[in-house]
């Protein structure tokens, strides 16, 4: 059974002053406090949202956390938002086009093909864009969901999953990895970036061809048969294995299978999956925390020199909030010679992403996307580094529309390779 701990909520009103949402529309409704009455009152049956202004109450909130870390009592909003999403989802169904993700994503094949599909119409399609602050693309025909400037994830033909063996010796330990989506099908270089660290440690590394999505943009939307599907097939392949730890590039994916899956099995009773998905969790490591905390990364970057940049970060929402994995990168890159980090103003605000949200509610994620990107110019840094694909998708446009196409946004997997390289 689900411990409701929203429930300890005193309506106190401190979530206001870090709710990314509540600042730029400022209604009640939008902040933790207002979205927990109005859930309470849904759960009770007191409130029908099955209209399309109540189905945004649910909708507009970033699942950031921010309000659980700065609520005294720790009310833990994200769940309540998340099991009133589902209740609603069951009742009132999606929008199409989460329904069509959510075929898409059931199965890896499927995923393939559609990415290859896109890939192989790439020109038709897309303008590709190599003088952003990120490479990327943008629609030629723009529609309801996704307008034609926006600027997207490019699309590669060859995955990271079939980049890659799935065995890689090495004698340093032994891991599985998990790249994430964005990682295995935009991102690639991330991934190629940390396959060239784990050979440089000379790590041993496992890469299951077997591996499903997280499921964690169709749960955090409310849907809840498909997840469970993608949890149990995660957690029976990586359990099976002898490794040291599941390292997950993705910090959604890895706060997904390390936080999510347990409560998923929690919500539907099912202890069998409970206990598995607790030992799981155990094994789930983010991949920066992994090379500062169970490698020799940080002596050797000591040791390394790359061209004098100065660097700033920022704190995606699913590494730094969810997994308390904020000063390992920092640590990392201030190790290299040649980096002058610096920090940023609301280095952990939201970017204002969200996946879904970003689509649902453009207006105010660009805003919020905006504001971080002021954040970043007033640090004069030439490159901001993040752990997320996500991230690097919305402060690279947010940085593009300011004009500011000269600031680069990397993972810092990705700096941390050049140094190395």
């Amino acid at each position: 059974m689900i411990d409701k701990k929203w429930e300890t909520c005193v309506k106190c009103g401190l979530c206001r002053s870090v709710c990314p949402v509540f600042r730029e529309e400022k209604k009640e409704q939008y902040v933790a406090r207002g979205h927990i009455t109005l859930v309470e009152e849904f759960l009770k049956g007191n409130i029908d949202f099955s209209s399309k202004k109540a189905k945004e109450y649910l909708g507009k909130c970033l699942l950031c956390t921010a309000c659980v870390e700065a609520c005294p009592n720790k009310a833990e909003t994200d769940l309540a938002m998340i099991f009133a999403r589902i209740k609603n989802t069951q009742e009132y169904g999606i929008p199409f086009y989460k329904r069509i993700l959510s075929l898409v994503m059931k199965n890896r094949k499927t995923m393939d093909l559609s990415a290859k599909t896109v890939n192989l119409l790439h020109n038709i399609l897309f303008v590709q864009h190599l003088e952003t602050p990120r490479e990327s693309i943008s629609p030629r025909i723009g529609s309801k969901l996704i307008e034609r400037k926006r600027l997207l994830l490019p699309v590669v033909g060859e995955t990271f999953l079939e980049r890659y063996p799935s065995h890689i010796e090495g004698k340093n330990g032994r891991i599985a990895v998990f790249p994430g989506c964005g990682v295995n099908y935009a991102y690639r270089e991330i991934g190629d970036a940390f396959i060239r660290i784990c050979k440089k440690l000379n790590i041993e590394v496992l890469i299951p061809k077997e591996q499903a999505c997280c499921g964690g943009p169709l749960y955090f939307s409310g849907l809840i048969d498909t997840p469970v599907k993608l949890a149990k097939k995660n957690i029976d392949l990586f359990n099976a294995l002898d490794v040291d730890f599941v390292v997950v590039i993705d910090p959604t994916c890895a706060s997904t299978m390390k936080f999510e899956y347990e409560r998923l099995f929690s919500y539907i009773e099912d202890g069998e999956y409970l206990e598995k998905a607790k030992r799981f969790s155990g094994l789930v490591i983010s991949s920066e925390k992994y090379l500062h905390d169970h490698t020799p990364l940080k002596e050797l970057l000591r040791k390394t020199e790359i061209k004098e940049r100065t660097v700033t970060y920022h704190d995606p929402c699913h590494l730094g909030r969810a997994q308390k994995v904020k000063q390992e990168p920092r640590a990392l890159l201030s190790a290299i010679s040649g980096v002058k980090f610096v920090e940023m103003k609301d280095a952990d605000t939201c970017c204002g992403n969200a996946g879904s949200f970003s689509v649902d509610f453009r207006e105010t994620s660009l805003k919020i996307g905006l504001k971080k990107a002021e954040s970043i110019m007033e640090t004069d840094a030439d490159t901001v580094a993040t752990g997320c694909c996500g991230c690097i998708m919305q402060v690279a446009e947010a940085l593009h529309i300011k004009g500011r196409d000269d600031i680069k946004v990397k993972h810092t997997l990705e700096i941390i390779d050049e140094a190395l390289k």
